[in-house]
């Protein structure tokens, strides 16, 4: 987002993807006056920033996620930023207000002199059914499709999350990722360590991938984990984290003897996952509050302000609680 010619840019992207999910006109209505107003104060208050939009998929729902990113001052009095009439820059001060009335969830997270995430959700049912899981997946500055993937499968006693990076980037690095995607959604009741080896397999055909798959026991509180490659997994609880390991080699080329790694957790934390495209110096706990909110906000400040820029960059954030009632 760089001029008014970026928020044109913004709103025709997210209509053609709420067509897309099966939007009716009128919440395709709805997207495009949210995209609108929240890319404004982008190009208003920071001057340049990003926009996201990231669909997302539920067993009875598709959701379209809007992600609105600037580093620029931040909103000093988040409240009274949510007021009709309130504006800084002599607008009619309809925007934020009217994105929170008009989606079905959002969030605002703002830091001093840190800058904005704003995060607004679109659904196709009739019900907001809260996905414990945020996913940020974007390809490279220049590249049309992204060589990374990613998969949740949420469920009340045993969740399965995976993050896949194919080699280099372009079509031949997203047609490894895809091919990993389905293969472990296709084997998700199997071990770590047989998905592991199965999609290794179904790889050989492609340039091959990096990739790390995650089970999670509610019942027991474990956590099994087995990687291949330079995908980071991390257990986060509050300003604790824990790395899980990963082993090295190429899925589809170089396949070490494989193994798998389990972990105690606490059902009161968040599973991280991102690509190399995002760096590691990351911590939560260097931002107030942020633990408390929606991982889908969390996963686009991390892109925001970790995001290599010289890669396909993923973040996959999961509260550990397992599916919600």
């Amino acid at each position: 987002m760089t001029d008014r010619s970026s928020v044109g840019e913004a709103r025709r992207a997210a209509l053609a993807a709420a067509q897309s999910l099966g939007f009716s006109e009128s919440r395709r209505n709805d997207v495009g006056i949210a995209v609108t107003e929240a890319a404004t104060n982008i190009v208003l208050h920071a001057n340049t920033g990003e926009f996201l939009i990231c669909a997302a998929y539920g067993e009875n729902s598709s959701y379209l996620d809007l992600l609105a990113l600037d580093s620029g001052a931040g909103i000093y009095n988040v409240p009274q930023a949510f007021e009709d009439g309130y504006s800084t820059v002599g607008t009619a001060g309809q925007g934020l207000g009217a994105v929170q009335r008009l989606s079905d969830v959002s969030s605002l997270y703002s830091l001093p002199n840190r800058g904005t995430i704003f995060w607004s959700r679109f659904q196709t049912g009739t019900t907001v059914a809260p996905l414990l899981y945020g996913a940020v997946s974007i390809p490279m500055k220049g590249e049309a499709v992204c060589g990374d993937g990613f998969l949740a499968l949420p469920g009340k006693s045993r969740s399965l999350y995976m993050m896949v990076d194919g080699l280099g980037h372009g079509a031949h690095a997203a047609e490894a990722a895809k091919e990993a995607v389905q293969t472990v959604g296709a084997h998700a009741g199997e071990s770590a360590t047989e998905i592991i080896a199965i999609t290794h397999d179904a790889l050989k055909k492609t340039r091959g991938a990096a990739m790390s798959v995650v089970l999670v026991d509610h019942e027991r509180h474990t956590l099994t984990s087995s990687g291949i490659g330079n995908i980071s997994t991390v257990i986060v609880q509050g300003a604790t984290t824990r790395n899980v390991v990963s082993q090295n080699g190429t899925l589809g080329a170089v396949l070490p003897r494989i193994q798998e790694f389990t972990y105690p957790f606490d059902p009161r934390s968040m599973l991280l996952m991102h690509s190399d495209g995002v760096g590691t110096k990351w911590s939560l706990a260097s931002y107030p509050g942020l633990q408390a909110r929606h991982p889908q906000l969390i996963a686009g400040l991390l892109y925001r302000d970790f995001s290599r820029h010289r890669d396909d960059a993923s973040v996959l954030l999961a509260s550990l609680g397992g599916e919600a009632a």
